[in-house]
């Protein structure tokens, strides 16, 4: 797993996350995902889009993170969305339910729109 951290100026700022290859249990993926977010956290990030588009594979886990990461932005009166899920790893979002709690968008602008709507 690779991952990139840019940020997109407006008001309010939007960091976008993207995940490039395949999160999995070991200390490669799932540890690795879990110190990036909480980094993001703790550097204050507020509103946060996760760009899935070159992911390969995410075991649960990694999902209940991203949704754990959601719940910690919006006490913060931020937000997340997620962008680019397609195939395999589409199905385990929708399978997980993560729909439910984050919006599903189909590219990163959307998703950028998206947690800064009011």
């Amino acid at each position: 797993m690779e991952t990139t951290v840019t940020e997109v100026a407006g008001d309010p700022p939007v960091t976008v996350l993207a995940i490039c290859g395949a999160v999995d249990a070991g200390a490669e993926g799932l540890e690795r995902l879990g110190r990036v977010l909480d980094g993001l956290i703790d550097e204050g990030v507020v509103h946060l889009v996760v760009d899935l588009t070159d992911a390969e594979f995410l075991v649960s886990r990694a999902l209940g993170q991203l949704l754990t990461i959601a719940v910690r932005l919006r006490s913060r009166g931020g937000d997340m969305a997620i962008a680019g899920a397609t195939g395999s790893v589409a199905a385990s979002v929708l399978m997980v339910g993560v729909g439910a709690m984050v919006q599903l968008c189909e590219t990163v602008e959307d998703a950028v729109a998206a947690v800064v709507e009011e």
